[in-house]
């Protein structure tokens, strides 16, 4: 009979090589339209996860692997998600002199400048109908570094690695700053492998190529500054973390709670005029600004993926009047959310850094209960957040939303997927609000809300 010891030392390179030979295939081999082959191979990589964290804690070996699996992705290109082609649009729009927010695609495709040029014409083509329609929506900061390739190459795929680069040290940013708040917090280090060697995580920012990785990395930054009380260091992170995506928004109440008040409003001054700084630099007229935010409302009017409360809602309207209701319904939901949001930061009574972890994660939670739009990699932050508390409900959902790419393959079983995904993940989340509840959860404490003693 082998011992444990004789096991883990077989066990724990077999689990490594087969599940690194699964990142290859994933990203080398599937295609977007063969969905079951992709899931499959996913519910595998999820399995070997968990028990990779169950029989193996030494974190120079785990680091190794983390930072290997990223490395694997790092030169295939994405095969689940088409945005790679509007970051590099962009891109190359700035090395020409033009404004991303400036034009649509759709406009600028008829100018001989870009008809004739092969690769401009590759990346047109290849966008969606939605981007091709609608100006950029992503933040300054973000198109400076969809910029950095693109000045340095003219061809996808050397701007698609150099893309994932850049998320991949993100990345390694953020499993930096996990640990660094883990020991703060006194918690054991271990649980930043959630995020770290989840194989969400890495299909999602490395392998998909979302900058939500980048922004996390910058948000935890900001956390971290801010539990050490170096918060005009937090506030800087957290402007630019805004500058990448603009959900941390969401987050800033919170910030404030932790603050005594007059902190507060130094750290609103800073984050927000670090915000408007960067922005000015291609929102020097009022348009482009506007520009963008009418894209990012497209998302709430016109658009519908994943919902879930929306989901059902448009369901019944739709069939009620007749046509599809999101141009009505989606921006009165966004409404809602915010209102609840507000008495969520006011009201909840918290009493520990943990607590404001908690009150982040059902802000967002919340958002996402009346958005209209729910991307898989959506999920990423509140993921992230959950590492901090007792919550498990996060880690059941990623391995559950990769089922909405179906949408894309064989739409008439994405609403069962959706079922499935939002009726376990909402299970697992009504069980743990009832065993972690407590009774002074909605104490109202209105001096509560800058922490004024």
């Amino acid at each position: 009979m082998m011992t444990k010891i004789e096991n883990k030392i077989i066990l724990l390179p077999l689990i490594f090589i087969v599940m690194a030979l699964f990142y290859w295939h994933i990203s080398y081999e599937t295609l977007n339209q063969e969905f079951y082959s992709f899931i499959s191979q996913y519910f595998v990589l999820f399995g070997l996860f968990l028990v990779l964290l169950k029989i193996e804690t030494n974190f120079k070996r785990l680091l190794t692997f983390a930072i290997l699996s990223r490395i694997i992705l790092v030169f295939s290109i994405p095969e689940l998600s088409p945005d790679f082609f509007r970051f590099i649009w962009d891109g190359e729009l700035l090395t020409k002199g033009i404004n991303p927010y400036a034009f649509l695609p759709n406009e600028l495709i008829q100018k001989d400048r870009f008809s004739d040029v092969v690769y401009m014409s590759e990346l047109y083509q290849n966008m969606t109908d939605l981007s091709k329609g609608n100006y950029s929506n992503y933040p300054v900061l973000n198109q400076f570094i969809f910029y950095i390739p693109a000045a340095l190459f003219n061809s996808v795929y050397a701007n698609v690695v150099g893309l994932k680069v850049i998320v991949l040290l993100a990345d390694l940013g953020a499993i930096y700053f996990l640990k660094k708040i883990l020991e703060h917090l006194k918690q054991p280090v271990q649980k930043l492998w959630f995020y770290a060697l989840n194989p969400f995580i890495l299909i999602e920012f490395v392998g998909n190529l979302h900058f939500e990785g980048v922004m996390i990395f910058l948000l935890l930054g900001a956390i971290y500054y801010v539990l050490i009380n170096k918060w005009m260091l937090g506030s800087v992170l957290l402007g630019l973390s805004i500058q990448i995506k603009l959900i941390p928004l969401l987050l800033l109440p919170f910030f404030f709670k932790y603050l005594k008040w007059k902190r507060s409003i130094g750290f609103l001054i800073v984050s927000v005029s670090l915000f408007i700084l960067i922005g000015l630099i291609l929102w020097n007229d009022a348009t482009y600004f506007n520009n963008m935010m009418k894209s990012i409302t497209i998302y709430f009017t016109t658009f519908e993926f994943n919902s879930s409360l929306f989901g059902i809602v448009n369901h019944y309207k739709s069939e009620e009047m007749g046509w599809n209701s999101t141009y009505i319904v989606g921006p009165v939901l966004s409404k809602v959310a915010t209102v609840l949001i507000l008495v969520l930061a006011i009201f909840r009574n918290y009493k520990s850094p943990v607590d404001i972890f908690k009150g982040m994660i059902f802000a967002l939670m919340i958002y996402y209960l009346f958005a209209t739009t729910v991307h898989p990699w959506y999920v990423s932050m509140i993921l992230v957040l959950s590492i901090f508390t007792n919550y498990k409900f996060a880690l059941i959902w990623t391995l559950l939303i990769p089922l909405t790419y179906s949408f894309y393959t064989i739409p008439e079983s994405a609403l069962s997927y959706r079922i499935l995904e939002y009726g376990l993940v909402f299970t697992v989340l009504i069980y743990e609000l009832i065993i972690y509840w407590r009774k002074d959860v909605l104490k109202l404490n209105f001096k509560g809300f800058f922490n004024i003693e």
